[in-house]
């Protein structure tokens, strides 16, 4: 992981090889459709967090791609949706943030579950879906519309009618069906990537995954674990803060503060005899060693922050603002 700027660096004493590729590509869509997966799976490295609950994903995340010829700076982006509250407002303006002045967008789209022809026919997309397309076709970046779990429908020629309706909406780049699960169709998403990329130099050293630190990417992780084990509005209403991150020899001391909306949902997150906290902190533990390749002592708290979700001064105390160097 790193701080890295978007400046292209020193490529040191290896230079690059001839015609070397590099870019931005935006990962873009409603919420739910697979971008943080994709991102995982283009990568090798589940850097993201995943769930299958939507709006998961808050704040854009720069994940690096590097192989020898070039090197793809893949922008994880917030599910585009209708937004609400201040919470929801950011996430949308992180989103089309994540999409301007880049090299490609993809934009996902999720594979309708289709048994009959006719239901094929007379298939349409969501409002959200083509709300997500307009927003960002007023940005002017070129669009790959990227069809995600594929492996939902056995019989592919009932794909055939999805993609004449989709390509009627919008001039796409491409459009490649893909499974994140299965592999299929992501050596063809990942060849379109490589082709959209112009030449130009490295923004990243060849070790970098990331753009965030590691203590962003724990709080995240505690974050993913709060959408596996709560309930209904819980984690929704839940932000993360790593109030401190210490390295040691072999280990790594790490503490962080979970912030709720209301008294009630506290005790939730606690649990009966601290069972709930306890379980939130051992598989906590277990991810962030994962992510790290080391073990980790992790102590959490509980705090109320009212109505957080609907502050924007308070999104701001919890870290939800605009990195003007990011």
């Amino acid at each position: 992981m790193t701080d890295a700027p978007h400046e292209p660096i020193d490529a040191g004493p290896k230079p690059l090889p001839p015609g070397h590729r590099s870019g931005f590509i935006a990962i873009c869509g409603r919420p739910n459709v697979g971008k943080s997966t994709l991102l995982n799976a283009l990568l090798g490295e589940a850097i993201a967090v995943a769930t299958p609950h939507p709006q998961t994903t808050r704040e854009k995340l720069l994940g690096v791609w590097t192989e020898e010829n070039f090197q793809a700076v893949l922008v994880d982006t917030p599910g585009i949706h209708r937004a609400r509250s201040a919470l929801n407002q950011y996430m949308v303006g992180q989103a089309l943030a994540g999409a301007r002045d880049v090299d490609l967008v993809l934009l996902l789209v999720e594979t309708p579950i289709l048994r009959t022809a006719e239901a094929a026919q007379e298939w349409e997309p969501g409002e959200v879906a083509l709300e997500a397309l307009a927003m960002l076709a007023k940005l002017g970046r070129p669009i790959a519309l990227v069809m995600t779990k594929i492996d939902r429908i056995s019989n592919r020629d009932l794909m055939l009618p999805v993609l004449e309706t989709m390509s009627a909406l919008h001039p796409f780049d491409s459009i490649v069906p893909t499974s994140a699960e299965s592999g299929e169709g992501l050596e063809q998403l990942r060849t379109q990537v490589r082709e959209r990329l112009p030449e130009g130099p490295r923004y990243y050293d060849d070790e970098s995954l990331s753009d965030r630190p590691m203590r962003w990417h724990a709080a995240e992780l505690i974050r993913g674990v709060l959408f596996d084990h709560l309930l209904d509005e819980v984690p929704y209403s839940c932000a993360v803060v790593v109030t401190s991150y210490k390295e040691g020899k072999d280990s790594d001391r790490i503490a962080a503060k979970i912030f709720v909306e209301r008294s009630s949902q506290k005790g939730l997150v606690i649990g009966k005899g601290g069972s709930m906290i306890k379980k939130l902190r051992e598989n906590s533990q277990v991810r962030i060693a994962n992510l790290t390749a080391r073990p980790c002592e992790l102590r959490l708290e509980i705090d109320v922050a009212k109505n957080w979700t609907r502050d924007p001064s308070k999104l701001e105390t919890l870290g939800y603002h605009e990195d003007k160097n990011r």
